[in-house]
């Protein structure tokens, strides 16, 4: 079956199914063609259709009209791309079956974001609101020769508005159930003929979906403010300036980690409060003075500074530059163990800022050679701080199998039992990783259009990196669980550093990533193409410790690296009022890292072997009439280990299969123009780790062991629906639109802390939301 799977790929990409669906503009006039997006993904400007690169671009038009306004959204129309979103401060990316949602500092991402091509891929720093926007490149496969590190196997590129000499503005206002409420507006005003400024933000609330059955502020909120400023600078024909700054804070409710183990009760009474359902509600609290009495909720403020300088040296040379600043801080608190009692609460401190400089020449004589290379230099400087509080009272009647299941006693309860009597309420354990970089680039890419048809692409990048990692971990006192169990003075699950201080080691990493591409352009909207590509993930040097007392010790894993080989088609038909593109393709993977929990409970870094990944990634536009747009995308990605202790399992967060499918329809009538947008995302079986939840491959704590095979996600799908109504000669729009309107039950992650214990948790996604706007355009 599995001959018979990849030659019908082949045949596939032959046929050269899709492009692109940046074609969605809200307010673009009637047009018998399928608009496209002009894309910089080879740092200049191109049609998609001459991009020798599996690439979807949506303009920022687009994301209006689809109402896709986070990375998740945007992942469910992207084939080979897709997003977790368990809080803006914990995402994971994935593109092509390959995850980076790391939040240690010590770590490197597998797929990297970009605004304006400066890193933001530090995981809890890369997720911000999509607003006024020129458009989104996502580019598949491994990109570190045009976009740098981290570009493992994709890159995802914000191309943000920049100010411009016209004067305009615009302001939507969206309110809908759940107390949804979206206020976002831009103004644009031009300063004399050189200079001009640009001022975007949004507003957007919406409470939580699950509700807190102890009281309180219901779970999986939305809480977010953004805005921007953008100045813009070009005096001449010659020189150019953009600045940016950027500005984003985040203050959702806690996280509905929902434990299916233990029903969720009253914590004082043991009244059962509701049921063991995955998307029902939860009773998740946190501890008086944990963190200074944070709620459960993240608390995250991030800003960034952008400049971009063009200087045109002469007709066929042009030096850009590209400099930035980012920091970012958020401290999340979140109930792991998902049921009543306090047995554990956590909480995540995460920081970092960041600097870089980038120099980059490019030559385009309009001849058959075009070219660029350059230097950069990238800075970052982080920590991520894990306090915990244990109550050892319920963790010693849960060790030992003496907490009820599924309705466990109440606290009334266990507080007076004579055996647990020396135990303490609220033992603090603790540890950070910290992380710096120091990393050097230079690169140079050459396009060589060998006749008029065959073009031939090459492109390299050195890295030197210049790292340091550090760990330290602190504890209140020894763990009285520990002690009657071991007779030594232990932590529970977080071992002291010695003397809790951190230890710091320092190490050196290098490398050399590369492309070779062909195009071969075989009509005038018809284009083929095969590559060749490396990426690269510097090794990782990660500090834990499961001696108490002693120095920290840090375990080195391999530099990961993958080889990518991609064939691929595109082509506009039908006068451009279809157009379509497909690519497969094959990546063998070496040293893949991850991660996995020991018996004493240290996570550590671990290298998983081999693993290859196949698929195709196909998309399609047909423009039917000028008032019927017919859109849809599909991926499929076989991606396996193969060989080491998860040999044949599926990639986490990988499904199979993905796909999507729209319509555009606009209907003309006395009083206006309606434009219709039903969509419908859907995609196949999906697990959330890389044990894929089998019982032999789990390490658990306690007695309670995970035998069921219950972490996974079936197929699912999801149908959304938008209405618009412009009346004539009117600036004004109104709209109305639901999601997820079939009310499809499904989650967004499962296992997590928990699932050490063996009582693993569940995130419950979305369900449905209807709401109504209206918006105004000069």
């Amino acid at each position: 079956m599995r001959a018979i799977r990849t030659t019908s790929l082949a045949g596939a990409s032959l046929l050269a199914l899709s492009l692109a669906g940046q074609a969605i503009a809200a307010d673009a006039p009637a047009s018998t063609e399928v608009q496209e997006v002009v894309v910089t993904a080879q740092k200049r400007e191109q049609s998609v259709l001459d991009v020798p690169i599996a690439l979807t671009a949506y303009s920022g038009e687009t994301l209006e009209a689809l109402g896709l306004q986070e990375f998740e959204e945007l992942g469910q129309f992207v084939p080979g791309f897709d997003v977790q979103n368990q809080s803006p401060n914990n995402p994971g990316f994935v593109m092509r079956g390959i995850t980076s949602d790391s939040g240690e500092a010590t770590t490197e991402p597998r797929v990297s974001v970009y605004q304006d091509g400066v890193s933001i891929s530090k995981s809890r720093g890369s997720y911000v609101e999509l607003f006024d926007l020129e458009r989104v490149e996502i580019a598949k496969g491994p990109q570190s020769t045009l976009y740098g590190r981290g570009a493992l196997i994709g890159a995802v590129n914000i191309i943000q508005a920049k100010a411009r000499h016209d004067a305009a503005a615009n302001l939507k206002i969206e309110a809908g159930d759940n107390g949804y409420a979206l206020i976002e507006g831009m103004v644009n005003v031009p300063i004399g003929e050189a200079l001009a400024v640009r001022v975007a933000a949004r507003s957007k609330k919406r409470d939580g979906y699950v509700e807190n059955l102890l009281g309180g502020e219901d779970f999986n909120s939305t809480d977010t403010q953004a805005v921007r400023v953008a100045i813009a600078y070009d005096p001449g024909d010659r020189f150019k300036l953009d600045v940016l700054y950027n500005y984003q804070q985040d203050n959702p409710s806690g996280t509905s980690f929902k434990s299916l183990t233990y029903a969720p009760t009253n914590p004082q009474t043991g009244a059962v409060l509701g049921d063991r359902g995955r998307n029902s509600g939860a009773a998740l609290s946190t501890v008086e003075g944990f963190e200074n009495n944070q709620e459960l909720g993240l608390n995250r403020r991030l800003w960034s500074l952008t400049a971009l300088a063009s200087y045109k040296l002469n007709d066929k040379f042009t030096l850009n530059s590209t400099s930035a600043y980012r920091y970012f801080t958020g401290e999340e608190v979140f109930d792991p163990d998902g049921f009543s009692l306090p047995m554990l609460t956590f909480a995540e401190d995460a920081q970092g800022k960041s600097a870089s400089q980038e120099f980059r020449l490019n030559y385009d004589a309009g001849g058959r050679v075009t070219a660029f290379g350059g230097a950069s230099w990238f800075w970052e400087d982080g920590s991520q701080r894990v306090p915990m509080l244990i109550n050892e009272k319920v963790a010693g009647l849960f060790l030992t199998g003496q907490l009820p299941i599924p309705n466990a006693l109440p606290m009334s309860v266990i507080n007076v039992l004579p055996a647990l009597a020396a135990l303490p309420s609220a033992r603090r354990e603790e540890y950070t990783n910290y992380g710096e970089t120091n990393s050097y680039d230079v690169f140079g890419d050459v396009t060589f259009k060998a006749t008029d048809r065959l073009e031939l692409t090459a492109g390299a990048r050195y890295t030197y990196d210049d790292k340091t990692s550090g760990y330290g971990a602190t504890m209140s006192g020894p763990s009285i669980i520990m002690l009657a169990q071991t007779g030594t003075q232990r932590g529970l699950i977080v071992q002291p550093t010695l003397n809790g201080k951190a230890q710091y080691q320092d190490f050196t990493d290098n490398g050399v990533t590369y492309r070779l591409v062909a195009r071969y352009k075989a009509a005038d909207n018809t284009s083929l193409y095969g590559s060749v590509s490396t990426g690269r993930r510097p090794k990782v040097l990660a500090g834990s410790n499961g001696t108490p007392g002693a120095a920290a010790t840090f375990r080195e894993v391999a530099a990961e690296e993958v080889t990518s080989y991609e064939a691929g088609a595109k082509t506009a038909l039908l006068d451009r009022r279809l157009t379509l593109e497909g690519a497969i393709y094959r990546y063998d993977y070496e040293n893949f890292q991850t991660s996995q929990r020991t018996d004493s409970g240290q996570v550590i870094p671990l290298n998983a072997g081999e693993a290859k990944a196949t698929g195709f990634e196909g998309q399609a536009n047909f423009q039917a009439t000028s008032n019927l747009l017919v859109f849809a995308t599909y991926g499929y990605s076989h991606a396996r280990f193969g060989n080491g202790l998860f040999d044949g399992n599926h990639f986490r967060l990988s499904p199979d299969h993905q796909a999507s499918i729209g319509v555009k329809a606009g209907f003309d009538t006395g009083i206006g123009r309606f434009t219709l947008i039903p969509t419908y995302t859907w995609q196949s079986e999906m697990f959330f780790d890389n044990n894929n939840d089998i019982a032999a491959l789990q390490t658990t704590t306690g007695v309670i062991k995970d035998t069921v095979q219950d972490e996974v996600q079936k197929a699912y799908g999801l149908l959304n629906l938008r209405l618009t109504w412009q009346p004539e000669n009117s600036p004004l729009t109104f709209g109305a639109f639901a999601t997820n309107v079939l009310k499809q039950k499904y989650i967004k992650d499962a296992g997590n802390t928990g699932d050490a214990f063996g009582i693993p948790t569940f995130i419950a996604g979305e369900p449905r939301f209807v709401g109504v706007s209206v918006s105004i355009k000069r």
